[in-house]
């Protein structure tokens, strides 16, 4: 019988119950780090993708704003042109001015603090106006509409008639915004009837509340009366004059947070309940802020606003807004998400700064 004999192999082992926990414990450490900076890279990247889209918007909102601002005055009125009283703050939503003048239609308009805005955390905080008036250099080939005359239309004693050369009116439409001047005036009303190609009736009850009654009496008639020294030589026209097509635009955010651009008149084709238009140029603004630098180089958020820096009072100089040389726009833009980390929306500012060299260099 053969013996058999058992040999002990060494080196025989395997994990052990605590090694195992700790290779685990590695591995889930390994796997959580990576998992958290994939997760760090979609935050960011996420951001990065909202950021651009907030970006994109209020940019270009900007470059429509700027392009305004640099039109400002082109050849319009240094001065400005004459409108009704109130006509700007029924228009613009401004305060109420203190005096019973006409007022004055500039090149520049602003409003500060006036709208509400529900994406405004500062439920006290409101958002600016500002609003731009230019000619419309296409506008008849380039060329103004030489005026010889004015009277009532046949029939329409209110209604004032402005009589061309022939066929020099040929180019005008009803609710066209005209610049009437003359060496005595400067007088923005609105095309209501077009008779002839020689001929442009301008009646009151005009779309914007802009025209008045040529046989009103005092500031609450027609600038436009044609002046008969010595007996009429106020609160009139004096006749050779001639015309110019202006546009007048105007931006403000909404209360749900869209900023707009307004158009007011212009609006050929279309009726007349809508010639005040706005179109929407950018969302979820939470802030828009405009400041003024002036000729003599001071800031200001109104430059209206007079001494006590509150519109609508006595001490307004509505005509300071004639002195601007630059505007600053601050827009603040809020994402339309939650940011991961934030848990509420990111909200982004962006500024830009424009001059409006056409209030100081052009000659109206």
């Amino acid at each position: 019988m053969k013996k058999i004999f058992k040999t002990k192999v060494s080196g025989e082992s395997g994990f052990s119950l605590v090694e195992m926990i700790v290779a685990m414990v590695v591995f889930m450490i390994i796997i959580g780090t990576i998992y958290g900076l994939l997760q760090i890279g979609l935050i960011d990247r996420n951001r990065a993708s909202r950021r651009s889209d907030v970006l994109k918007n209020a940019r270009a909102a900007m470059h429509l704003i700027s392009r305004d601002a640099l039109n400002a005055g082109l050849s319009y009125n240094k001065s400005g042109a004459v409108v009704p009283d109130d006509f700007i703050s029924t228009r613009l939503g401004l305060p109420v001015d203190a005096d019973s003048e006409r007022d004055v239609l500039t090149s520049v308009i602003g409003g500060n603090d006036l709208f509400f805005n529900i994406l405004n955390p500062d439920t006290n905080a409101r958002t600016d106006l500002i609003a731009f008036a230019y000619r419309d250099n296409d506008f008849n080939e380039g060329n103004v509409i030489s005026l010889n005359n004015a009277n009532a239309a046949s029939g329409a004693p209110a209604t004032v008639r402005l009589q061309s050369a022939p066929n020099e009116a040929r180019n005008a439409k009803g609710f066209d915004l005209y610049l009437v001047e003359s060496d005595s005036s400067q007088v923005a009303v609105m095309a209501t009837g077009l008779p002839s190609n020689s001929a442009i009736d301008i009646a009151p009850g005009d779309p914007l509340g802009i025209n008045q009654p040529l046989n009103g009496s005092g500031t609450g008639g027609s600038l436009l009366q044609r002046c008969n020294p010595p007996t009429l030589t106020e609160n009139c026209t004096t006749y050779v004059a001639s015309v110019k097509r202006f546009f007048w635009v105007a931006y403000k955010v909404k209360s749900d947070g869209t900023l707009v651009r307004m158009t007011f008149g212009n609006n050929t084709g279309a009726l007349a309940s809508e010639q005040i238009q706005e179109m929407p140029v950018a969302y979820n603004i939470e802030d828009f802020q405009i400041t003024y630098v002036l000729e003599d180089g001071s800031t200001t958020d109104n430059p209206a606003a007079g001494n006590d820096g509150i519109a609508g009072t006595a001490d307004d100089r509505p005509a300071e807004f004639n002195l601007v040389r630059q505007i600053t726009v601050t827009i603040k833009v809020q994402a339309t998400e939650n940011d991961e980390q934030l848990g509420k929306p990111e909200s982004i500012t962006i500024s830009g700064t424009f001059s409006t060299r056409n209030l100081e260099y052009d000659a109206g």
